[in-house]
This record gives structure tokens, sequence and C-alpha cells, in this order.
């Protein structure tokens, strides 16, 4: 009886200790949880319902599928385009890039629920590459690889089956360019999408406004965010024009439907316009200056291969911004190419000039005809207004030109210059001219024997102006032939300063 008390105690001091063990525990658990705010058993069981309902509408989701009830229907896609800003227009490769926003607005029937049944929940994010999305694609894309978002794709999808996807895409198109106009040109580029498997039949792109013409706008000040502007192109009147258009080719029936996006791209000209039009300016300018320097200077021709040096050093800074491979040649190539010509012109023309002024020193006089046309009265002197042109006058060329005769015993004596020069060394030798001076000043002898004395003199003195005469005549010869290369290079400095206007004002 006593073994049965006993028992009977211990279970109960048993059953005492676990029931302090448990209730210690429980005590703990509750003072380690914080009190939770109110609301939060509502805010998690929301998050359960949107778990739940992305569970629902993805477990029997096929994404190949078209969204539509019928086969037979299309679906009906609406779409806006948006630019970002121009990446780059690379004259090489006649390629454009840009980034731009493109809106996509669709109605998945699959993709509809109650709001009640989910606690209130009535729009999602789903990533793009669950579900069905418009396989918009850009058809003169310039590059193999596919374009790639810069970010996710993800798109919202509302209760009553609506999703908008709105990726950001970095594209290259094909864009042929005309550098005719180069610095001051304006490209025109294209940019054509389209559904690559879908025709309008299946899938019916519309734009927003429901119009078949739309403004793809580059708004900067309504930007969210500091839009890079590009530093050599601008986007005029900061928009493009887009257009729907349908398109049937050979291999379907169907046609397929085409958006076409035509973009004007305006180049800046501040950095080109300092660098390679004002430069090319006024080298032109100085290719007539060449006739402007005297014809016998040296450095004429020098002046005229430092032209050039400085045509080739602007051509290679030319190179480097166009590359001279491209189909179309800028007018400012033609005009470097056109002063280059001018300029070896000049040079060769100032070669000849300078062989004219020097023709005078062989002694020949200049013709008859030439002085007329150039040096006249009426010639083209005075209608350039060069300076009055007169020659020295020769005071000795009569005198030179006329014989002397001296009478004596023996007879008429008669000499020439020519006769003196000849003689010129065998008088010298005999005592000069003083002797006979001598002889006439101390009185000896008769008179033909004075005049006789006289002779040698005579000789020396018709000498002495013929040798006058020749210089004049020559230093008169010389000038004519120097007038005239001044006159030749004053016409070919009008001639191609009028030249250089023309090609100015219609290459530049």
């Amino acid at each position: 009886m006593a073994l049965k008390n006993l028992s009977t105690h211990g279970l109960v001091t048993l059953a005492f200790v676990v029931l302090m063990v448990t209730l210690r525990s429980v005590s703990q658990c509750s003072a380690a949880v914080p009190p939770q705010p109110p609301g939060t058993a509502a805010k998690r069981g929301e998050f359960f319902a949107e778990e739940r309902l992305i569970s629902n509408l993805m477990a029997s989701y096929v994404r190949e599928a078209r969204p539509v009830l019928r086969h037979a229907d299309a679906v009906d896609v609406t779409v806006k385009f948006s630019f970002v800003r121009v990446e780059d227009l690379n004259e090489a490769t006649d390629t454009f890039g840009s980034s731009l926003f493109i809106v996509q607005i669709w109605k998945d029937p699959r993709l509809q629920w109650n709001v009640t049944d989910y606690q209130g929940v009535r729009t999602i994010r789903l990533p793009a590459s669950r579900i069905w999305v418009p396989d918009l694609v850009l058809y003169n894309v310039a590059y193999q690889q596919p374009p790639v978002s810069l970010y996710e794709s993800t798109v919202t999808v509302t209760y009553d089956g609506t999703v908008v996807l709105v990726p950001m895409l970095t594209l290259y198109s094909t864009c042929p360019m005309d550098l005719r106009d180069f610095p001051y040109d304006e490209q025109s580029c294209s940019m054509v999408f389209g559904s690559w498997m879908y025709t309008s039949w299946e899938m019916n792109v519309t734009f927003i406004a429901n119009q078949t013409e739309m403004d793809v706008v580059l708004n900067e000040e309504d930007s969210s965010y500091l839009a890079h502007q590009h530093p050599q192109w601008e986007l005029v009147d900061n928009r493009a024009r887009a257009r729907l258009s349908l398109k049937k080719y050979e291999c379907c029936q169907q046609p397929f439907t085409l958006i076409t996006i035509t973009t004007k791209l305006r180049r800046r000209p501040q950095f080109y316009r300092y660098l390679t039009v004002v430069p090319a300016a006024v080298l032109g300018l100085l290719v007539p200056v060449i006739y402007l320097v005297p014809s016998n200077s040296h450095d004429k021709t020098t002046f005229g291969m430092l032209l050039l040096l400085c045509l080739i050093l602007l051509m290679s800074i030319l190179q480097q911004a166009i590359p001279f491979n491209h189909g179309s040649l800028p007018k400012i190539c033609s005009f470097y190419l056109g002063t280059m010509i001018l300029t070896i012109i000049s040079v060769v023309a100032s070669v000849i000039t300078a062989n004219i002024s020097v023709r005078g020193g062989r002694r020949k006089p200049l013709p008859a005809w030439l002085h007329s046309i150039f040096l006249g009265r009426r010639s083209l002197r005075r209608i350039l207004c060069i300076g009055d042109y007169g020659p020295i006058s020769n005071l000795y060329a009569s005198y030179a030109s006329s014989d002397v005769h001296i009478s004596s015993r023996r007879g008429q004596i008669e000499e020439t210059l020519q006769d003196l020069e000849r003689r010129e060394g065998g008088v010298a030798g005999g005592g000069g001219v003083n002797q006979p001076l001598q002889s006439f000043c101390n009185g000896g002898g008769g008179e033909e024997d004075k005049i006789a004395d006289l002779t040698p003199l005579t000789r020396y003195g018709k000498f002495i102006v013929g040798k006058m005469a020749a210089d004049a005549t020559y230093h008169n010869i010389n000038q004519e032939w120097e007038e005239l290369s001044r006159v030749i290079d004053r016409c070919l400095f009008m001639a191609f300063f009028i030249l250089y206007i023309f090609t100015a004002s219609s290459l530049l």
C-alpha cells in the first residue's frame, strides 16, 4: 500500500515539473518575439495573394501562343516611340545609332483575374521572357547581333489583361549619307520596324492616337533625367516622324505592317568651321597674293611652295573627319583640290614672269605689239591703274650713232665706236690721252699738228658717249621687260582673285 502511494506521489511530482518547464519555455518565446504593428497580417495576406495569383496565371501559360481567343483574331498592339538621345552617326560605315523607348500595349485574356479573389491585387509585374510579347524588330539593322535592352525588360499586367512593355533599346541602323555640303550638311536617316513572324492579319499594329502618322519627340526639358547631347549631331526640331504602312512580300499572301521612323540630323559645324573651312578660305585668298610679290624676287616661288605644304596639312586633317573612300565628295574637298591646282599654276606662272623680267638682260628689245598691248597709252597698264611709265631719255644716242670727221693733211679720218673699241688696246699702249693733251697745251707745232694731237681725245670722247648711250639703252630695254612682267602679274592677280571669289562662293 505504501509503495502504491509512493508511485502516485512521484507521478504527481513529475507532472508538476513538466508543467513548470513548459510554462517557462512559453514565456521565453513570447519575450523574444517583438510585438507586430497593426495591419501586418493583412499585408502578409496580400503578399501571399500576389504570389498565389502569379502561380495561378503561369501554371498553364504557353508563351509561344498568341493571346487570342480564336485563331482568326488578330492581336491589337498599340505602340509609341520616344527618343532618348542620338548615339552616333558614322560617316565611314553609314550607320545611325540612337537610344529610344518603345511603348507597347496589348491585351492578353489569359492574364485576367478577379480582384476580389486576390485581396484587391490590381497590378503585377512579370519578366517579359515569361509571357508572349510582340516581336517588333528593326529591319535595316546595321549589326548582326539582335538589339539588347539596356535594362531587364519587365511588363506591367493589370487585372483586365492589359499588358504594358516599355523597353529602352540602343539600335544601329543603316543610313546612306550625303557629304557634299560638309560641314553644313543635314542627313536623313530611316529606321524600319515590323513583325518578323506575324502578318497584319495576325498582329494589328497601330499608334496610340489611332493615326497613321505621329511625331517621335525628343523633349529634353520634360525629361526626368539628364539627357546627353551628341557633340556633333543634333535632331532637327527635336522630333522625328513615324509612319505606318503595309508591305506585301512574294512569300506571303497577307501584308506585313511596317513602322518607318524618319529622322533629320543636323551637324554642329562650329568645330569644323574653324578647323577646315576658315583655313581653306585664307589659303585660297593667299594664292592671288603671290602675284603681288616682285617678279625678280626669289621669295615668290618659296611662297607658293609654302602654300602647297599648308594645303597638304589641311587635307590630312580633313581626312580624319571625312573618310576618303566615301561615295559622295564634299565640296570643301573640291575647293582644296581647286586651290592646290591654282597654287601650282601660280608657281609656274611666277617662273614664267620672272623669266620675262630678266629678258632685258639679253639686250633684246620689247616687240612693238607687246608694247602697244601692255605698256601703251591705251593699254592694260591704264586699265589696271598701274603708275605712269616713261623710259629714260637717252641724250647720247644721237652723238654715238653719228660719225666724227677730222681733216688733216693725210686726208679725211673717219672712225666709229666699234673701230675705237677694236683699237682700244693699241691706243692705250701708246701713252694714252696724257701725251696728246700735253703737246696741245704746250702750243708746239702747227694747226695741223694740233688737230692730229686731238684725234685720240676725240676717240676717247666718242667711246665714253657711246658707253653712256649703251647703258641708257640697256636700262630702258630692261625696264620695259620688267614693266611687262609687272603688268602680267597684275592681270594674273585680278584673274585669280575673281576665280577665287567664284570658287569660294560656290564651294564653301
